[in-house]
This record gives C-alpha cells, sequence and structure tokens, in this order.
C-alpha cells in the first residue's frame, strides 16, 4: 500500500510537473502575421509566463503545448499583430489631457474656427464647474484649418472667459494662444523681448501680445504648466495608458521628458502602476540635473516597466506653423509676416554639439527633433562633432521627423547609421499646407520612407501624439495613401506597401529602441505583446486601412485592453 501510495503521489507530481510545461494560452482561428524575417504567417500561437513559445501550424502548436489548463482562444477569423511599438510620441502630455479641452480641428475634434474653441470651452466649464480665476486649458489649435483663415487671438479669448486665464496650445506642441489672464499668469506683456528661437506675435502697431506664442517664447508657459495632485495623477496615468492600449500599443515613448516628467514616471513605476513599457528621453537643456539624479549606468534598463532611454535634443519647430529651419524661404513668409523667412534654429550649433558630446560620451542614445532641412545639417553636423573618429558606429541614434530630408542627408544617415523617424501622417493632416509653404517639389518629398527602405535604412513611422492621434492604423494608412485632407496624394512615388509600413511600427520600432530581439515580431522567445484586429491591414482596400479597429490589445500574455 506504502507503494502505490508512492506512485501516487508520483503520478500526481508529474502530472503537475508536466500542467506546469503548457502553455498559459493559445491564440487560433485567424490570420496571425509575424512580422518575422520571412514575412509567414502562422495559424496558432502558443504563451507560457508572458513569452511566445510556440508559433506555426494549430495542430503542431496544440500538440506540443496544449495541456489540461491552457486557455483556447478562437480568434474567429479575427487578425493577430505584433503589439505595436510606438516609435515617437509624448505619453505625459496624455496625463494633462485628461483634464484639457479638446480644440483640435476636424476629424480629431470640433475646433475649425475661433467660434467653435470658444464653443468647446464654455461647454467643457459648465461641464466641470470651474470657478472664476481657475484656470483652463486646451489643445490642438490649427491655424491652418480655420474657417475663413480667422486665428484665433487673444482678444477673442478675453470676450469669452474675462475671469479665467485661458490657453489653447498648438497642434504642433510647441506653442500656445493665451488671453490676457494668462499672459499675465505667465509675465509674458508688451515690454517682454522675443527671445532668440522664439515667436511672440504682436498686435498690428504694437509691442502688445496678439495671443500666439511659439518656441522658447511658449518656455514660460509650458515650464510652469499646472501641477496634477497625487489623487490626480494617478487618475491621469490611468487615462493615459488606457488611450495608448486602445491603439494596440504595448510600448509607448514620452518624447521629450523634463526633470519632473521623469521624476512622475519613477514614482508610478516604483508603485507597480504602469502595465504599458515607456521609455523615456531625457529634455537636451535639463540633461545635467537629470544625469545628476540617475546616473548613466542606470538608463536603457528597466525597471518595472520604465526606463529612461536616452537623450531628446530640439532642433526646430514645426512646418505647418512655420517655425521648422529650412535652408530655403517660406513661400508664403513668416509666422509673424517675416520676408525672406527661412525658420530658426531652436538653439545654437554650439549647444547641439555639447548636448550630442554629452549623450555619446556617456554611451546614451540620442533623438534629434528635425523637420526643415537646416535642422536636419545641424543634426549632422552635432554627431560629426560628437561622433569624431567613430561617425559609423551603431548607437541607434534617431533623427525624429526627419520631414524635409535631403536625398544627400539620407544618404549620410546610411553612413553615419542614423535611423529616420518619420511623419507620414503629416500628409493628410498638413499636405496641402507644406505644398503652399515649401513647393510641390519639397512637400511631395515630405517623410520619404520609399526612399528611406530603398536606402535599407529601415525607418520607423510616428504619431508624435499629441500632434496627430494615437491611432497606429492611421500610420499605416497615411504612409500607403499619402492622401491630403483635400483628396491630393502627396508625394506618390514616396507610397509603400501595408506591410513595410507595418514593419515601420512593429520590428523596425524595437530595433530603434534596441530591443529586437525581444519585441517587434510574433516569434518564439519574444515577449507576448500582441494585438488583435477586426479586419486585415494588409488586405483590405488601401483607403480603407484606417477603418480597423483594435479589437484587444495584450501585454506580456495579458489582455490590457478589449474593445467594448
Amino acid at each position: 500500500m506504502k507503494f502505490a501510495v508512492i506512485l501516487l503521489a508520483g503520478s500526481s507530481l508529474m502530472a503537475t510537473a508536466a500542467m506546469a510545461a503548457n502553455a498559459d494560452a493559445i491564440w487560433y482561428g485567424g490570420h496571425i502575421i509575424t512580422v518575422d524575417a520571412k514575412a509567414s504567417t502562422a495559424e496558432a500561437v502558443a504563451v507560457k509566463d508572458g513569452l511566445i513559445v510556440a508559433v506555426g501550424k494549430k495542430g503542431e502548436v496544440e500538440k506540443a503545448e496544449r495541456g489540461p489548463a491552457t486557455v483556447m482562444n478562437d480568434l474567429k477569423g479575427k487578425v493577430m499583430t505584433p503589439g505595436f511599438v510606438d516609435p515617437h510620441s509624448h505619453f505625459t502630455y496624455a496625463l494633462d489631457m485628461a483634464d484639457q479641452v479638446n480644440a483640435s480641428p476636424p476629424p480629431v475634434g470640433p475646433g475649425n474656427s475661433p467660434a467653435a474653441i470658444v464653443a468647446a470651452f464654455k461647454q467643457f466649464a459648465t461641464a466641470r464647474k470651474i470657478p472664476a480665476g481657475e484656470l483652463i486649458v486646451g489643445y490642438g489649435y490649427d491655424e491652418t484649418q480655420m474657417q475663413g483663415g480667422q486665428p484665433l487671438t487673444r482678444d477673442i479669448l478675453d470676450a469669452a472667459f474675462p475671469n479665467n486665464p485661458v490657453y489653447v496650445i498648438h497642434v504642433s506642441g510647441h506653442g500656445a494662444v493665451l488671453n490676457s489672464l494668462a499672459f499675465a499668469k505667465y509675465g509674458i506683456s508688451a515690454a517682454t523681448p522675443t527671445p532668440p528661437g522664439g515667436i511672440i506675435q504682436r498686435k498690428p502697431g504694437s509691442m502688445e501680445p496678439s495671443g500666439l506664442v511659439m518656441e522658447t517664447g511658449y518656455l514660460p508657459v509650458f515650464l510652469n504648466k499646472p501641477k496634477a495632485t497625487p489623487a490626480q495623477e494617478v487618475s491621469q496615468l490611468k487615462f493615459a495608458q488606457a488611450m495608448y492600449a486602445s491603439a494596440g500599443v504595448t510600448t509607448a515613448q514620452d518624447g521629450a521628458s523634463h526633470q519632473a516628467d521623469i521624476a512622475l514616471l519613477q514614482r508610478h513605476a516604483a508603485a507597480n502602476e504602469l502595465y504599458l513599457d515607456i521609455v523615456s528621453y531625457a529634455f537636451f537643456l535639463e540633461l545635467d540635473p537629470i544625469l545628476k539624479a540617475n546616473p548613466p549606468a542606470t538608463w536603457g534598463k528597466y525597471s518595472n516597466r520604465y526606463k529612461i532611454g536616452g537623450c531628446k535634443i530640439i532642433s526646430d519647430g514645426s512646418p505647418q506653423a512655420k517655425t521648422a529651419a529650412f535652408t530655403t524661404p517660406y513661400l508664403t513668409g513668416g509666422p509673424s509676416g517675416q520676408v525672406n523667412w527661412k525658420g530658426e534654429l531652436s538653439a545654437t550649433q554650439d549647444q547641439f554639439n555639447t548636448a550630442m558630446k554629452l549623450c555619446y560620451d556617456n554611451g546614451l542614445q540620442v533623438l534629434v527633433h528635425v523637420n526643415g532641412d537646416a535642422a536636419v545639417d545641424a543634426a549632422l553636423q552635432a554627431h560629426e562633432y560628437a561622433a569624431a573618429g567613430s561617425l559609423g558606429k551603431d548607437r541607434r541614434t534617431v533623427l525624429v521627423h526627419s520631414q524635409f530630408a535631403r536625398l544627400d542627408q539620407l544618404d549620410k544617415y546610411v553612413t553615419y547609421k542614423i535611423i529616420p523617424s518619420m511623419f507620414a501622417e503629416h500628409t493628410f493632416f498638413y499636405g496641402d499646407v507644406h505644398v503652399a509653404n515649401r513647393g510641390k517639389t519639397q512637400a511631395y518629398f515630405e517623410s520619404p520612407l520609399k526612399t528611406a527602405i530603398g536606402l535599407k535604412l529601415l525607418p520607423t513611422n510616428h504619431t508624435d501624439f499629441n500632434v496627430a492621434p494615437i491611432n497606429q492604423l492611421w500610420t499605416i494608412w497615411s504612409a500607403v495613401n499619402r492622401t491630403s485632407r483635400t483628396g491630393v496624394v502627396i508625394g506618390p512615388d514616396e507610397r509603400i506597401t501595408p506591410y513595410q509600413a507595418l514593419q515601420a511600427i512593429t520590428i523596425n520600432s524595437a530595433r530603434q529602441y534596441g530591443e529586437e530581439a525581444s519585441k517587434g515580431s510574433i516569434e518564439t522567445g519574444k515577449r507576448a505583446d500582441l494585438v488583435i484586429l477586426d479586419a486585415n491591414p494588409l488586405t483590405v482596400a488601401p483607403d480603407k486601412i484606417k477603418d480597423v479597429k483594435v479589437v484587444q490589445t495584450i501585454k506580456d500574455g495579458k489582455a490590457i485592453y478589449t474593445a467594448p
């Protein structure tokens, strides 16, 4: 009897061990796009402890991995892809958006006129019961989409909100329109000189600010934005993560993190409140205090789903706001009526050189915001200065946007092993504006993804959220179609295939982060970061790609978003 008991006990232990070896879950019954090196598809994927343990034929995966406790998930004809790896956005902007007015123009919001923006602000103020004296902030103002060309001004906001400081963040994220109480709050007046690299629009015949401030002229506002309470931080973090997860994003970027942003994300990571992987890039003007608080040896390593990935240098502004720096003039003049306006760099070449060298010397990855070709020149010069003696070392340096990079500059990207992270959504949102501002030839080479792929640069393609919505299917759609708001194809020769566009937000983005061994494709041994879609973006009509919906987002094998 004792022998029998031992046998029974042994069998139980072996059964338990066998169950432990089986997959936690298997997905099957749909179209599984692996984005592996062979561009293969699969019938089933098995996951164990947050990792992919088998990919292939359904029968073979089940035979190898299915056990009594394995959860079988029938895709019912839906489509699975790798989780979307966000190559560039501003995650902490989403925290603020939880308590801001959406003043974006259609199709993102209602703000296609000053009256529509004021109406949205009034509705928000009423719903929130905002008292007199309290600041009200909105986002998404786009002067290029105002009906009749009427801009939003200080006077319009004053008339609507005489008792509240109000400002509306420009769609570029590089400026805002303020009312008088907001100007007083942030110490900007007729006596305030326009800082180098900045814009303070003035009333005609006066030094009085008319409303719009941009670039360095916006810094007093940006650096003193409202501080959330601890309870608000928790609520805002839930809001922001849910927004990204609903878009299929499993790795998110905070693309220009200030010291306070890094501290905030570290606090919440330490409290285990992150379910997305979040990567910060430290703002170059605050590198000294950030490095003092975070020694270089701690960068590039996740701690509770958060890491500082590297440094972020801002080289110029935005082309739609006419603050991007070019080597030739804008055809429509400057944002304040300047003649022969080429835009301006955000800082001096010496400042760029010093920041790049500081990061390179500490072995840190660098992302540089560049839009105009003069800004690309400045970034390449900074690389040549900082990387002297090893110009072609693979540092995963990224030139973010690279919207108007010239072909000769892209050739240097190849030589210097620089990654272009492009912004094809601009072809929809601002393609018509770029044609007017820069001319057809230059506008049609905006975000030249096909050329970059032909040069084997492995480009990524981003939303720059909240400049554009955090909608990854829109990034695929825009790269494939390049259709403007008015239906014009902006650069037909630079359109790419849906599969190439998918690579740009999966495996190429994972490589940009140096995480291609663990993310970006559905392969054995990689993390089970997965997205389920209601249709196949590779086979639907190209103009319907933007209508494909995220059904479920899975992070490390667990659902973090399920569509209602």
